[in-house]
């Protein structure tokens, strides 16, 4: 059986003619070798191959019907080497052309396959070795009558059945026509009496498929995706012209669709017409990339982000004239001024500008020509306010056109990215759908998984350059060397082939689908373990959904068993050193002596009022702070575990990182074994003890839920006083009646509070207690001295 270069499980096939031919070479034998989809004209050739392509580039590039791939090369040590270019589908002959019966289009396969064999023979002339290389169209789906072959397919002087066409009828024993074929060329080339041409087979098989590529597919694919997708398709040009005629045009379309493409193609033209055009976008990474794009023509087209231009007008908008400028003011430049400089404005990423930043350009450019390029689906939250379609719709009074074909991301990407935000119009992808588009994956290292990753695919073929990285905040990659990284939002409108998206609790589903459509060949989503943990804090119903179908249970027990556990329970088990551990309306309390504080074994806020007067009660007479354990954070509430130098261990540490258990005192044993008491039995208040009226009232409520949602824990470093009589007045209420009167407050408070713990009078303390009530808009006066919950039970 030959060897083929890829196998048949990592070819892309882009017709049934191709995978056809490819099953049938299978039954050349061992000798043979099979290079299917060759491409050499796009620049990242040299980097995924050999340095020794570029050589080649620009002689191909003079070729006009180079066609940037050779479908099939055929090689073998004693018949030298064959070219095959495949037409599916059904032909008929004109000339040495031939026409689609169907589309009626002209192809021209003949001087394709000649130019593309002309590349081969230049590479081996190069050095200074010499092969015989031919070449061979292959139409699978018809047979031709001798005298239906034009002239330019049969060889002068020496005989060859069907000329250099390989038919249908071939089919019944491809390896002979094969064999035929190369037999053929050798002779006609005059290399009939020579038999050895295993050193230029290998030196060309190396050059164009070096070992360290022969592992992995992913390096020649990106080449593939980027020939065969990356560039204006019909439509795209027809969206171009349509500009051309036209003073004003919005265009929109979903992530890939090839907006910027069309804005770049369209400044390119205007150029050449001697028009001064203004090219703006919002971020500053893809206008570089456009600026150098547009390099040729920089005397006729200005690339700019919006905000530099408005600079550039003389005013620059800062917060009391200082620090970062405030971006939401800058349309003030154009305020008041119509510019006379451009004929044309093309407005790229259109949608994350603000609306009085579109009025602002309308009114400045009003005699300008306008472009207008938007994806409002790309409008990041909690980063830009951004606007509508029907907003710039309404300014530019004009309807957009909605592009419905992507182009740049694989067909897995683009579906999923449709899943996570479905656009209002179209959107079609004639890229085939694989699962190796998108890969996602958990990580309890992500520096590691991302070494990991890189290593992987630098053995496939893809170079560093061909990398990047994202996450929302950078705070989340630091420390990822040897490779390209950014934000999300800086790197909106640029692309890469292989793209990795670091997840985190805040990526929403919007943030996440953008970073996606930057991959034009494959993306990868690194999970870090985190996430897991404080499931009901992501953000993205995407990522969300999927780790909710992971076994949590069984994760948690492997990270207890790791020694260096990450879940935020694990650690306080291995680090805290708990102690007393007691429960207080079904919740637990623990103290963490090696930390010196006590912990509730609940979440970031409490379950219930009881729980939180306890836990108060806990801090003030101990003078302990306590913390939750926080799952959204995996950290604990009102500090950060980090390690300490001192304590040599893992302690809490404070936004500043100053070390907390340094800070404060140990308990005794006689104090934790007192605590445990008093939670036996919260109806016995110990005279001693500090703090009563908290731990009367926590008896008093116990688990009620009251309306309003519970606060986040804390400690208290005194009785908060009016907090619990606002509590101890808002429970009788709603459990005995909606209706009370001030005279019945104010015995519910003396019943329940400790005197020499006020800081008010009894009256006084009730007048403030109604007045608090309230405000908060829960209570509301009906009569004098008479007062009704506003939302009973």
């Amino acid at each position: 059986m030959a060897r083929f270069f890829p196998t048949l499980d990592q070819a892309k096939f882009r017709s049934e003619g191709e995978f056809t031919l490819f099953q049938e070479l299978a039954a050349l034998d061992d000798g043979f070798t099979v290079i299917h989809s060759l491409p050499w004209l796009r620049g990242r050739t040299k980097r995924v191959y050999s340095q020794e392509l570029q050589g080649y580039l620009q002689v191909s590039l003079a070729r006009k019907h180079l066609s940037g791939e050779v479908d099939f090369v055929i090689l073998h040590a004693e018949l030298g080497m064959l070219c095959i270019e495949t037409k599916a589908g059904q032909y008929k002959p004109s000339g040495f052309r031939f026409i689609h019966e169907r589309g009626g289009y002209e192809i021209d396969p003949l001087n394709q396959v000649k130019d593309n064999t002309f590349v081969l023979n230049a590479m081996l002339q190069s050095w200074q070795m010499k092969c015989p290389i031919g070449y061979a169209v292959h139409f699978p789906d018809f047979d031709l009558d001798s005298s239906q072959i034009a002239s330019a397919y049969l060889p002068l002087g020496r005989p060859l059945p069907d000329g250099i066409l390989i038919l249908q009828k071939h089919r019944r024993d491809m390896p002979s026509r094969i064999v035929q074929m190369m037999a053929h060329w050798k002779d006609a080339l005059n290399y009939g009496s020579q038999h050895e041409f295993s050193r230029e087979i290998d030196r060309f098989l190396e050059s164009v498929w070096p070992k360290e590529a022969r592992g992995g597919h992913l390096g020649r694919k990106i080449v593939a995706d980027g020939d065969l997708w990356l560039r204006l398709d019909d439509k795209q040009a027809n969206q171009v012209a349509l500009c051309l005629d036209n003073d004003r045009r919005l265009i929109a379309g979903f992530s890939g669709s090839g907006k910027t493409l069309i804005a770049r193609s369209l400044a390119d033209l205007l150029a050449a017409k001697n028009l001064k055009v203004l090219f703006l976008l919002k971020n500053r990474q893809i206008t570089q990339k456009v600026a150098s794009q547009l390099s040729h023509v920089r005397r006729a087209v200005t690339v700019q982000t919006f905000h530099s231009y408005c600079e550039s007008l003389g005013t620059r908008n800062n917060d009391g004239g200082i620090g970062e400028p405030n971006y939401d003011e800058h349309h003030l430049a154009l305020h008041g001024s119509v510019d006379h400089q451009y004929a044309v404005l093309i407005v790229d990423e259109a949608q994350a500008l603000n609306e009085a930043d579109h009025l602002a350009l309308r009114n400045h450019f009003a005699n300008a020509r306008k472009f207008v390029f938007a994806d409002e689906l790309q409008v990041l939250p909690g980063i830009e306010k951004g606007c509508s379609y029907r907003f710039l719709e309404d300014t530019y009074e004009e309807r957009f056109f909605y592009l419905a074909t992507v182009y740049r991301n694989p067909g897995g990407i683009t579906q999923t990215m449709l899943e996570m935000r479905p656009p209002l119009h179209e959107v079609n992808c004639p890229r085939p759908i694989s699962k190796e588009d998108l890969f996602r994956s958990i990580s309890w290292d992500i520096t590691k998984s991302i070494q990991a990753l890189m290593a992987e695919l630098s053995s496939g073929g893809v170079m560093k350059q061909d990398m990047i990285v994202l996450s929302q905040f950078s705070w989340l990659i630091e420390g990822i060397d040897d490779v390209s990284r950014s934000t999300v939002s800086a790197y909106r409108g640029m692309e890469k082939p292989v793209v990795i998206v670091v997840a985190g609790f805040d990526m929403d589903d919007v943030t996440l689908a953008c970073a996606l459509g930057r991959a034009t060949t494959r993306a990868y989503i690194i999970v870090p373990i985190e996430l897991l943990v404080g499931l009901s804090g992501v953000k993205s119903d995407f990522l969300r959904k999927g780790l909710e179908k992971i076994d949590r249970a069984r994760v948690l027990d492997q990270d207890a068993r790791d020694p260096n556990p990450r879940f935020i329970a694990n650690i306080v088990h291995k680090y805290a050193g708990t102690a007393g551990r007691h429960e207080v309306f079904g919740k637990g309390f623990v103290y963490a002596s090696r930390w010196r504080r006590w912990v509730y074994e609940g979440d970031a806020k409490w379950a219930n009022r009881g729980a939180q007067l306890w836990g108060w009660w806990l801090s003030l007479s101990t003078s302990l702070p306590i913390s939750a354990i926080d799952p959204v954070r995996n950290e604990l509430t009102d500090c950060y575990l980090r390690h300490c130098a001192v304590c040599e261990t893992t302690t809490p540490h404070d936004s500043h990182r100053t070390c907390l258990t340094c800070l404060a005192s140990p308990l005794d044993d006689a104090k934790t074994t007192a605590v445990i008491l008093q939670a036996a039995d919260l109806g016995i208040v110990r005279s001693i003890t500090l703090g009563q009226s908290l731990i009367k009232v926590a008896a008093l409520v116990g688990d009620f839920q009251f309306p309003r949602q519970n606060g986040t824990v804390h400690g208290v470093t005194e009785v908060p006083v009016l907090f619990l009589a606002t509590t101890i007045v808002e429970f009788r209420m709603r459990l005995k009646g909606v209706v009370a009167t001030k005279s019945q407050m104010e015995q519910w408070l003396r019943d329940m509070l400790v005197a020499s713990e006020l800081d008010d009078s009894i009256e006084g303390l009730t007048g403030r207690t109604i007045g608090s009530l309230c405000g908060q808009k829960l209570l509301v006066k009906i009569d004098t001295g008479r007062y009704r919950l506003t939302d009973p039970q």
